[in-house]
């Protein structure tokens, strides 16, 4: 039984149980997965009617399946029969599923549509509507980007994205305004590693980047970032109510040129299009003080990272799915705007491969390695004794110095320099609340 707090938010600790105690594990499949919005795909994903996605919410398979009148809608991936699994393929496109155990047949809307030997079997009565796919009541297409929550109390998506939603209107969002999204990488890996661990990384963790991903940056693989002190258009680490977190965010024009620089390297199309996308991104700005580029990574609580960067890159969604304490299954989608030229698609591919964070990339390797042996400090008997330090800025925040010099007006969040851990913070924070909450 555990009595102690797991989070310390006056000291900035987190205590190592938080990561490999089966007690604590199950407890947030209840208190955190089962109670918050999950991402799910994005519309690009399954672009037609019986477009189908197999996915996770937790541990739970769940099926994203756009119904004959184009409705997507969230089902648990097991028949009501005998609780096999019905969508045995990862995605395509179909207007029913079989079980194939006994053969009960679903349709796109989640509805019993077939039962063997009804007659022979069941003396046709049996009440096939009271036996439909078992589906999340709350579901909601948020830009493109779809999110379901099976609790029917819960907030609504708006009120549970909060401060990140400008974020994602501007930024995420933009390429609505270029044709919208188009998937052009994908990959999918075991790791063994809590699912907090990357999650809370990609909230806004630059600190590991000069260690962690040194080899790159001598390799030239990525720029030269930390050179220099806190500069005024960043980057910035940003907490986000109510738990989300979003780092590497750059302001003003000097990425835009960096970007336009790369670009000319590669053609004038390419050109073309990162002046285009950032024209969409002065209009949906507007008026705003602060004109917010780009950020590096970002997680929408609990385990979606949102990971870019660069008009070039594109943008990666990535979902962090436990599988139990001590492992995660990390499933990775690169989408970029349709409008984007062929030869930015392929460089983008390119990138991820080389030094991204796919699993062939020398980043995704890097931090892979270091979320195994950290999870794997957190089950030894001496090792819990002694909790994870989160106090990084602890003293400082919301007054950093030289802060009076950012180019930050009016942007959403706490927004911090490159190296803190306040993200982390209010990630934990947010974490504890849920946990805390009675069943």
């Amino acid at each position: 039984m555990i009595s102690a707090p797991l989070v310390d938010t006056a000291n900035g600790t987190v205590s190592r149980l938080a990561y490999s105690d089966a007690e604590v594990y199950e407890r947030e499949m209840e208190r955190v997965f089962a109670r918050s919005w999950q991402f799910l795909g994005h519309d690009c994903y399954i672009p037609n009617s019986g477009d189908y996605l197999a996915t996770y919410m937790g541990e739970d398979p769940v099926i994203l399946w756009r119904d004959d009148q184009g409705e997507p809608h969230a089902f648990l991936n097991t028949c009501r029969h005998r609780g096999n699994r019905i969508c045995l393929f990862e995605k395509g496109n179909a207007s029913t599923f079989t079980c194939g155990y006994h053969g009960w047949t679903y349709n796109s809307r989640g509805e019993l549509a077939g039962l063997p030997f009804h007659t022979e079997a069941y003396y046709d009565d049996f009440d096939r509507s009271a036996w439909s796919l078992a589906e999340a009541p709350r579901l909601t297409n948020y830009g493109g980007l779809i999110f379901a929550c099976w609790d029917a109390a819960a907030p609504s998506l708006e009120d549970f994205l909060g401060e990140a939603r400008w974020y994602l209107d501007t930024i995420v969002l933009v390429a609505e305004d270029l044709g919208g999204y188009e998937v052009v990488a994908s990959s999918r890996y075991e790791a063994h590693g809590n699912w907090k661990i990357p999650a809370e990384n990609f909230a806004g963790d630059h600190y590991h980047n000069p260690t962690t991903h040194g080899s790159s940056y001598k390799l030239g693989l990525r720029n030269g970032e930390f050179a220099g002190p806190q500069q005024s258009h960043g980057p910035f680490e940003v907490a986000l109510k109510p738990g989300h977190g979003l780092g590497g965010l750059m302001v003003g024009q000097r990425a835009y040129e960096m970007d336009v620089r790369n670009a000319q390297k590669i053609g004038p199309e390419a050109v073309d299009f990162v002046t285009a996308r950032w024209e969409a991104l002065q209009r949906r700005l507007g008026d705003a003080p602060a004109k917010a580029y780009s950020f590096s990574h970002s997680t929408i609580f609990p385990n979606l990272a949102i990971w870019g960067g660069s008009a070039l890159r594109g943008i990666g969604l990535f979902t962090f799915h436990p599988r139990g304490p001590l492992h995660t299954e990390v499933r990775q989608n690169v989408v970029l705007p349709k409008q984007a030229p062929e030869s930015v698609k392929a460089q983008a591919r390119i990138d991820l491969g080389r030094g991204g964070h796919f699993a062939s990339g020398l980043f995704e390797q890097d931090d892979a390695n270091n979320f195994e042996r950290v999870t794997e400090s957190t089950r030894t008997l001496l090792a819990k004794r002694y909790p994870f330090s989160l106090g990084m800025g602890l003293h400082q925040e919301g007054r950093w110095p030289g802060q009076e010099e950012w180019d930050v007006q009016g942007l959403p969040g706490v927004v911090g320099p490159r190296f803190s851990e306040h993200v982390q913070r209010h990630f934990y924070a947010y974490w504890a609340e849920l946990m805390d909450r009675p069943s």
